[in-house]
């Protein structure tokens, strides 16, 4: 018997991403033999410009340097000379490779491209111009990939750098009032001034990081913005460091507020009718939280008389602090005018406390346990995440939730807490809950320089008057 016949191999049919990626692979060869006939120098920039600005990271923009140069040029040769010296290379090669056999040709190259370079400068115009929108366009289209975790972030360019630096010049010597609140520092991707807005700190701030230190500066911080607009202050210090209290008589002396040191006991109502400051050094968690306990009764009593505190609460050491004692002061002090910021070296602490907060500040996290239980928290307390879609850049260097919308999924653990570990030192994450909602994945503190005491006189005044010169 003879052999059985082979079965018929059946074709095996094509993925539509290997169909894709075979019509890519065509266009991009008929580009490329497109640019070496009709535009040379235009293809060499092109992928010069490309390869600088991988290597560089620099953002997009940059490009516009390369095309502006290329249209002086233009404008001031004539368009006419600037097109004619960009045809000069193409009616060259395509002369040559008319003459004779195009096979023939395509395998001499030194054939076409002979005398290119009385011909080759010509291009230099336009072909400025051309590479830079064909980068762009390159690097447009490698920013829409879906894996964005493998691209490095793009550096800050020229005119962010230079905001940058005049931002922080500002707020390092002393300019810590904003129009709607306190700067606390700039955003480097951006230059633009990280602000937190008065009615963002309405429904509590929670400052957290690794380094008290740095804690301590931003608290101080707001607290610096809060008395240069004349707000009342109530500072419950639970540390009891006595650098705090240097900081704080400085601060009320550059600004002409009286600053009153009490015990547990004191008399808090005298510092909202006096538009003053005092600070209560608590050095336990018991007088702490009776010294809560007092404030949420003064809200209470300024809810119920109908009157706005318009102040700040200032709490040091939040971690010494019972999770129900903390929610009782931000709820009553946002229902009394009274906005409480507190502060925390202790990562347990501030995922524990973030949820109570409306506005959640977090510094470098060095351990990436804690870091990837504190990272969640950050976005949960805004509902949004970094690179989440329909967020906008603002005006803050982050980016903002443009309508109301349900909270977006979480990143996970890992993700989060390594953002958050990433972060170096005088970094920090905002995320903000209301009334907009928006996150600034980066900023950089800038600690504010006090300005000189004011005068005597001019606190008698202020004291006499009740007048705010904010």
């Amino acid at each position: 018997m003879g052999s059985m016949p082979r079965r018929a191999r059946q074709p095996i049919p094509s993925s539509p991403a290997t169909r894709r990626r075979r019509v890519v692979a065509g266009c991009a060869v008929l580009l490329l033999l497109a640019h070496l006939l009709l535009a040379q120098l235009t293809l060499g920039l092109a992928v010069a410009f490309t390869v600088t600005g991988r290597v560089s990271r620099w953002r997009l923009w940059w490009l516009i340097g390369p095309a502006a140069a290329g249209l002086a040029w233009t404008a001031a040769i004539g368009p006419g000379p600037a097109a004619a010296g960009f045809a000069a290379g193409p009616a060259h090669v395509l002369g040559y490779l008319g003459r004779g056999d195009l096979l023939a040709g395509l395998s001499r190259p030194p054939g076409p491209f002979a005398g290119a370079g009385r011909w080759l400068p010509g291009q230099l115009p336009i072909a400025l111009i051309a590479g830079a929108a064909e980068a762009a366009l390159i690097g447009w289209l490698d920013s829409l990939r879906t894996d964005r975790q493998a691209v490095r972030p793009r550096r800050p360019g020229l005119l962010a750098a230079v905001r940058t630096r005049l931002a922080a010049s500002v707020i390092r010597a002393g300019g810590v009032v904003t129009r709607q609140g306190c700067a606390l520092g700039v955003a480097p991707a951006t230059g633009a001034v990280v602000e937190l807005r008065w009615p963002e700190m309405a429904g509590g701030v929670l400052v957290a990081g690794a380094d008290g230190q740095q804690v301590t500066v931003t608290g101080l911080q707001v607290v610096h913005a809060a008395l240069r607009r004349r707000k009342p202050l109530i500072v419950v210090d639970v540390t009891a460091d006595a650098a705090i209290g240097r900081a704080l008589a400085a601060a009320c002396a550059a600004t002409g507020t009286p600053l009153r040191r009490e015990g547990a006991d004191p008399d808090l109502g005298r510092a909202i009718t006096e538009r003053s400051a005092v600070l209560l050094r608590v050095g336990s968690a018991e007088l702490a939280a009776r010294a809560c306990a007092d404030i949420t009764v003064l809200a209470a009593g300024l809810r119920r008389i109908g009157v706005d505190g318009d102040g700040l609460i200032w709490v040091t050491g939040g971690e010494r602090l019972p999770r129900s004692a903390v929610a009782a002061l931000i709820g009553d002090g946002r229902a009394a005018g009274l906005v409480v910021v507190i502060g925390t070296a202790s990562a347990e602490a501030a995922a524990d406390l973030a949820g109570l907060a409306a506005a959640l500040l977090v510094h470098r996290i060095s351990d990436p346990f804690l870091a990837a239980a504190l990272g969640p928290a950050l976005d949960g307390a805004t509902g949004i995440a970094p690179g989440a879609s329909g967020l906008r850049p603002d005006a803050g260097g982050g980016l903002a939730e443009p309508s109301a919308r349900g909270p977006s999924p979480s990143p996970s653990p890992t993700r989060a807490g390594g953002s958050l570990l990433s972060l170096g030192r005088g970094e920090f994450a905002l995320a903000v809950n209301g009334p907009r909602r928006r996150l600034v994945p980066r900023g950089r503190l800038v600690p504010a320089r006090l300005p000189r005491p004011a005068a005597a006189g001019q606190e008698r005044l202020w004291r006499r008057l009740r007048y705010d010169p904010a």
